[in-house]
């Protein structure tokens, strides 16, 4: 009423009384359209696709401003014609129901050929699409083609691809050229192609950073751990950072420290054991509590051993567990430290413990592959 008064001041009486009366004639249609588009998806999610009233609503608050009732049904049929069953297309439009008003022919097809172009089909190109639709509103030849045809040259095969994608759909979205900037600086660091494989194929989310961030870890890694680039290590220490911001890593620095660690041991054990950085601050302080406070081990011991990296639930306690027995039993066994035994394969630790004595204690070997095989 306000903008009608104003347009009224600046034309005279008729002119007024004219667009006063027009707007008032279109404001019905107006809101009966609205109203109409509205209550549209909610009915159409619950009776296309199974959506209960409460997941309707949800995603249909999330695209209030798409008035289209013809495009959830075009793009709904296309994604059926991809194979993808009511399950998988209600899993797409439940993490991303902008999908629903993506044009079929000028967006979600040429993309979605690309996809299968390397292998995509069913429940992994529905998993990508819930998990990493954005990609979708990134061009076409401006960004999925290029990073696409990247992927392929670094990994040399359509499997591999899938593999990363799968791991890591925004990897779609991703900048190409920060892509090859990184991988660039990889092979200036003298890593070969294998381990940059390795490493993308582990941590595709680390091709996202700037190049800055990897200089960053380069100085971290060279001066405050003391690792040189000509080490083995140095790959797996990049490999690490990869896994923890700045102030996860101090976090985790504070664990071991409230365990009687000094610096000098946590750095010993980071060139030794990066991948004790790849757990989370839970798991350290677990591992830490059981191998420190119920076994015995120093920071000397465990700063140069890989005791933290095996699982406590399906390796270690399990194995402890049937020693315990063996020598409950008075069953005579081959004397070997704690450690050693940890670090056995499964076949060496079997033949060792559980073969000889299946008949003596038929349900230990029953009862320890229930607790590592889940």
């Amino acid at each position: 009423m306000m903008f009608v008064q104003t347009f009224g001041r600046r034309c005279n009486g008729g002119h007024r009384e004219v667009f006063f009366s027009f707007f008032i004639s279109r404001s019905p249609y107006s809101t009966t359209a609205a109203e109409t588009s509205t209550a549209f998806l909610p009915e159409y999610l619950a009776g296309t696709l199974g959506f209960s009233r409460e997941e309707s609503i949800s995603a249909a608050a999330k695209v209030t401003c798409y008035t289209s009732t013809t495009k959830p049904a075009l793009v709904v049929d296309y994604l059926k014609k991809l194979g993808l069953d009511s399950t998988q297309i209600r899993k797409c439009i439940s993490k991303y129901p902008k999908l629903l008003y993506f044009d079929v022919d000028k967006n979600l097809d040429p993309k979605l050929q690309c996809l299968q172009e390397v292998g995509f089909s069913g429940s992994d190109l529905a998993d990508v699409i819930a998990r990493g639709a954005q990609f979708l509103e990134r061009g076409l030849d401006t960004n999925l083609k290029p990073n696409m045809a990247f992927l392929k040259l670094v990994f040399g095969n359509n499997e591999d691809v899938r593999k990363v994608i799968k791991n890591y759909p925004a990897m779609l979205r991703t900048s190409c050229q920060i892509m090859q900037d990184n991988v660039s600086y990889f092979q200036k660091l003298g890593f070969s192609n294998e381990r940059i494989k390795w490493y993308i194929s582990r941590k595709p989310m680390a091709l996202r950073f700037p190049l800055q961030w990897f200089e960053e870890r380069v100085h971290m890694l060279e001066k405050d751990f003391g690792i040189p680039r000509e080490s083995p290590m140095f790959f797996y220490g990049m490999y690490a950072m990869a896994s923890a911001s700045k102030s996860s890593m101090e976090k985790k620095f504070a664990v071991f420290r409230s365990f009687g660690w000094a610096d000098s041991d946590i750095i010993t054990m980071f060139q030794h054991q990066p991948f004790y950085f790849t757990l989370s601050e839970a798991n350290i302080q677990k591992k830490l509590d059981y191998f420190m406070n119920k076994i015995g081990y120093t920071p000397d011991f465990l700063s140069t051993r890989s005791a933290l990296t095996y699982s406590l639930e399906k390796r270690v306690l399990p194995r402890v567990d049937v020693l315990n027995t063996l020598k409950e039993k008075k069953l005579s066994v081959k004397n070997h430290c704690l450690y050693s035994i940890i670090c056995f394969t499964e076949a060496k630790f079997e033949k060792l413990f559980l073969l000889p004595y299946k008949d003596v204690v038929p349900e230990l070997y029953g009862s320890y592959k229930r607790r590592v095989v889940r």
